[in-house]
């Protein structure tokens, strides 16, 4: 049983490894939906579960693992009186370690801040690359009803479909219709709408965005703070000038680059 959970940890942790890695540079939700994003034929939706079930996994032999290793566990805890210390150098270096990682990540220190500002410049690069929805999960709607929220003429929408060979069901969802034609949703929108462009990277947009706060892009002479808070104090969110740009994008359910068009 010991050879056997400690094999299933290494592959567990392993597994969650991985697809901790590819959830770290997918794009956000919105625009992996949008672009149908897959890498080696898996979506984020199915990398996020692996990484779930794998964690879980991972916690379920770790405590095996802890419970065939208490004595040595112990031991290393023990000072030279055989008693159990908190002031032990390995317990002290072990915890402290872990402390400043998460410390660093709560209060955005170096170097955590730059891992994470990766992160965000990596899913800004899949937001210019694939481009935005024009609303939240509109690869769920209808044919019809994406054309009447976005002002397109819903039989000129079908005659360029049928012109560009799609199959497709005037009640179908717009994912459906992608699928159906093995292409994706932003595609077929970029059909029905031949005004739509791929969204590109205004060049006055700041990098990582979304780490950024109110005051901070007020400071740099992007934006006029007051008016940005009295816009999203009007769209029903409780903000402040510190408050990261992110956060209330998440709040108002759209993307930070979304936000900042709209408060600039």
């Amino acid at each position: 049983m010991k050879k056997i959970t400690s094999l299933s940890l290494a592959f567990s942790f392993l597994i969650m490894s991985y697809t901790g890695l590819i959830l770290y540079i997918v794009p956000q939700g919105k625009i992996a939906y949008w672009a149908d994003w897959h890498l080696l034929g898996l979506s984020k939706t199915q990398y996020g579960d692996l990484h779930i079930t794998s964690m879980v996994t991972m916690l379920f032999f770790a405590s095996f693992h802890i419970y065939y290793n208490w004595k040595p566990l112990i031991n290393y805890m023990k000072d030279t009186s055989k008693k159990i210390s908190f002031t032990k150098k390995e317990f002290l270096i072990a915890f402290g370690l872990n402390a400043v990682f998460v410390l660093s990540t709560l209060y955005m220190i170096q170097p955590v801040k730059s891992i994470l500002d990766l992160e965000n410049s990596i899913k800004d690069y899949w937001a210019k690359e694939y481009g935005e929805p024009p609303y939240g999960h509109a690869e769920e709607s209808k044919l019809s009803v994406i054309c009447s929220k976005q002002g397109i003429d819903l039989d000129e929408a079908k005659e360029n479909l049928k012109a560009e060979n799609i199959i497709f069901d005037g009640n179908e969802r717009i994912t459906d219709i992608a699928k159906k034609n093995k292409t994706t949703p932003s595609e077929i929108y970029k059909i029905i709408n031949p005004h739509a462009k791929k969204m590109k990277k205004d060049d006055e947009t700041p990098s990582n965005l979304g780490r950024k706060t109110l005051q901070e892009l007020s400071d740099m002479g992007k934006i006029d703070l007051d008016r940005a808070l009295k816009y999203i104090k009007k769209k029903g969110v409780d903000t402040t000038a510190d408050t990261r740009v992110k956060h209330i994008a998440d709040e108002l359910d759209t993307t930070p680059r979304q936000l900042y068009k709209s408060i600039k």
